[in-house]
């Protein structure tokens, strides 16, 4: 059997991706710890959940959280409970599903054209550029709605052949949903433009398609419904209001959009974030399009449903001022199939035998740069150590401030290095405060009072008050202070119970 063969082998190819995926997602993961900001929120709120929190009500900080659906939070409590908290339990979460949404595009790819040379490149493809790969190594949602999104539509293809995958794409649906609500209807809308766009009326009441809707609408609500029914207009207010409203249809009225192009942001954000493909995929887009529009009754749902996938994404998240663009991270397995069959169509087969081995080149050396070399890359794979002065201060802090007590914040900004601090460290940081007198006053009020600021604002802090400030440790750019006063009480065994420390 000659290299071709064997490249071209189903087993192989599934093998090869998955293997690889696994290895390029989670690897060298043990200590590149959480970002602040959304990876340190997100595992806040699995450890709260963990440590005897509601499974529907969520809480931040000991207090309701109305910003997601809790389905994620379910999944790194448990890697939690089977590893113990830390940040690779965390993104292993994550890691895993963008493996498994690798895994479905190949399968769906596979069902969509029966060829598997393009459903081994859109896998490929899927995992390259490096933004999906990035968000497949954080702790973040938007991965997990991704592979929900293309587990759906794969049901929803399967089940043209047998009406009972409508049952499976509502479950689909339900996780779709339970991970970033509204977002998750996305299944919905696109099932329901390809029934429209080729009219079959019949399949929109086969009971199951009903059923599958009925599913989808009515497991996915529970957990609007059970927090609406435990507090009310304040739930309504926060998650449809202001999380959904006001900061992502009209954006942050701090910082008003004021480009009357903004719904052009996605593009531009494909624009810089989508190289090499990005040509073929706006030229296969066009292609789909014509095959959707020439095509056979019996063929071209096929090429539409990978169109209205992208399509209705784009349009409905281009109509928000808020544009992120790893929200348009449910649209990359479409993206890839696009590419993945447009180049199909375009090479002749000695040159697709040609080009596969080149790509699986690719697969190994980015797996061997991750997991065997100490290089550290900004971005495409989140290789650098994140939040890693908060992970070595947050023995001290806990330590040293009472759980009681928040932390002091001496001109920090108010939310960095806040939720990292809290989920490595078990304290608040509290907000931030301008005044060197407050500092002071709080020493007088409490001595037991901690701080954390920059050390450069430290050193003009003990300057203006010689002989009252102890350094207990500093850290990168952070200084963790008190007063000079309890200086002996200051602990430093880090040994047994106290020894408790997150990774």
């Amino acid at each position: 059997m000659n290299a071709v063969s064997v490249l071209n082998n189903r087993t192989f190819q599934i093998v090869f991706l998955l293997y690889s995926a696994l290895l390029i997602f989670l690897g060298r993961q043990t200590d590149v710890g959480l970002l602040n900001f959304d990876d340190s929120f997100y595992a806040q709120k699995a450890k709260e959940l963990l440590t005897g929190g509601s499974l529907w009500l969520n809480t931040f900080n000991g207090q309701p959280d109305f910003d997601k659906p809790p389905l994620p939070l379910w999944l790194t409590s448990l890697a939690f409970k089977m590893f113990g908290v830390s940040g690779y339990a965390t993104v292993m979460v994550t890691g895993l599903f963008g493996v498994g949404a690798v895994y479905v595009t190949y399968r769906l790819s596979e069902k969509l054209f029966k060829d598997s040379w393009v459903a081994f490149i859109a896998g490929i493809v899927l995992i390259f550029p490096g933004y999906f790969l990035d968000y497949s190594r954080r702790g973040m949602t938007d991965i997990v709605l991704t592979f929900f999104v293309t587990l759906a539509l794969y049901c929803f293809f399967l089940a043209r052949e047998n009406p009972r995958w409508y049952l499976a794409f509502g479950f689909s649906t339900v996780g779709a949903i339970l991970t970033k609500s509204v977002l998750g209807l996305f299944p919905l809308l696109i099932a329901l433009g390809v029934l429209v766009m080729t009219r079959r009326w019949r399949t929109m009441v086969n009971p199951n398609f009903v059923a599958g809707m009925a599913i989808a609408l009515g497991l996915g609500s529970t957990w609007h419904i059970i927090n609406w029914m435990e507090y009310g207009d304040r739930f309504v207010h926060q998650h449809f209001g202001w999380i959904i409203w006001e900061r992502f249809i009209q954006g942050d009225p701090a910082t008003p959009n004021a480009s009357p192009f903004y719904f052009l942001g996605y593009l531009k954000g494909f624009f810089g974030n989508y190289w090499p493909w990005l040509p073929f995929a706006v030229a296969g887009c066009w292609q789909f399009g014509k095959q959707a529009a020439t095509e056979t009754e019996d063929n071209k749902d096929r090429y539409l449903l990978v169109l209205l996938w992208v399509g209705i994404i784009l349009v409905v998240l281009s109509l928000g001022n808020a544009q992120y663009f790893r929200y348009m991270l449910p649209v990359f397995p479409a993206l890839a199939i696009i590419v993945s069959k447009t180049l199909g169509n375009w090479m002749l087969q000695d040159w697709k035998d040609k080009l596969m081995p080149w790509l699986v080149g690719v697969v190994m050396f980015t797996t061997l740069l991750i997991n065997v070399t100490p290089i550290e890359l900004k971005q495409a794979a989140s290789l650098r150590r994140n939040s890693w002065e908060v992970r070595l201060l947050a023995p001290s802090i806990r330590l040293n401030t009472p759980d009681e007590m928040a932390l002091g914040n001496y001109r920090l900004p108010l939310w960095n290095p806040r939720n990292s601090i809290l989920f490595y460290s078990d304290r608040w940081l509290a907000d931030p405060v301008g005044e060197p007198e407050k500092v002071m006053a709080s020493f007088d009020k409490n001595p037991r009072s901690t701080w954390l600021s920059w050390i450069g604002e430290f050193r003009e802090l003990e300057k203006q008050f010689p002989g009252q400030l102890y350094l207990i440790q500093s850290q990168g750019p952070y200084a963790y202070f008190t007063s000079v006063k309890v200086r002996d009480q200051i602990r430093y065994d880090f040994s047994g119970e106290n020894n408790k420390q997150i990774r």
